[in-house]
Order: structure tokens, then sequence, then C-alpha cells
């Protein structure tokens, strides 16, 4: 599959929200797993409008799944982009695990640890005693070690614990 632009993936974006198989068979092939085309799909599902963060959350499981077991790293980065963007009332104990395993690991891309981050902390938000469990975790990371982008994420977490 060739490279995807940022016009095509906002066209076809746009004709996501408007077209609900468009939006379906995009989802689809996210799902699939299967390399390149697979992340693309995810790509462009990113870039729907916050207003469809409903079909989206309609996928949660899935894309759970994805995000845990894809050996892709770009498409486990998108995946979990798309869970950042909903709203997490629960904590998922998968999710938690993966994402307090993962926001540790130095061989994960940054782009990674900092999402792993972000939904740690909207997994513990309503637990004070997962809240401490996470701000120990990221106490335990070295800011020196990390990259600016992980480093704004974890100082920004840490001031709301």
């Amino acid at each position: 599959m060739a490279v995807m632009h940022i016009d095509e993936v906002k066209r076809l974006a746009q004709s996501a929200h408007q077209d609900e198989k468009v939006r379906e068979d995009l989802f689809r092939e996210a799902l699939a797993d299967d390399g390149r085309r697979s992340s693309q799909a995810a790509w462009v599902l990113t870039h729907l409008p916050a207003d469809d963060n409903v079909y989206i959350d309609a996928y949660r499981e899935e894309l759970l799944q994805v995000a845990l077991s894809t050996e892709d790293t770009s498409l486990r980065r998108i995946s979990l982009a798309l869970l950042e963007r909903l709203e997490w009332a629960d904590a998922d104990v998968r999710l938690l695990d993966f994402s307090l395993d993962h926001m540790m690991r130095s061989d994960e891309p940054y782009g990674v640890r900092s999402l792993c981050m972000k939904l740690a902390y909207a997994q513990c938000r309503h637990y004070p005693e997962l809240k401490e469990e996470l701000r120990q975790a990221l106490l335990l990371i070295e800011p020196s070690e990390i990259g600016a982008g992980v480093r704004h994420t974890r100082k920004k977490i840490l001031e709301v614990l």
C-alpha cells in the first residue's frame, strides 16, 4: 500500500464522519492488525471529530485487544491514541496493567509511553489507592532518561495526582 498523505487522511476521515459504511470499513481494516493497511486505517480514525467518539467507543473492546496484542508499534500507538479519546469511568485492569508496564519500558517508543501514562491516569483517577500506585511508578521513571514529550506528560500527571 502506498504512503498516505495528510490531505487523503483528512478526506477519508470526513467521508467516515458522514458515511457509516466508510467508518465501519475503516474500523474493520484497523482491527485486522495486518500491518501498514491497519495502521493507515487507524490513523484516519484518529482524525474523526470529537463528536464521533461515540463510534470509537463502540469498538472499545476490539481496540483494546489490538493495543494489547499487536506487535506493530505504529498500530499500538494509534490504537492507544484512539482509546485515550474515550471516557474511563471504571478501570479496565487489562489496560491499567498494560499501561503501567509499558510506560516504564525503555524499549517502547516515547509516543506509546506517553499514551500509556495518560491512559493509566484515566484508569486511576477515580481510585485513591490506584492514584498513589501510579504516582509511585511515575516517580521511578528518571526524567533524564526520557524524551521531552514523555517528561512533560509525566510532570503534568504528577501535578494532578
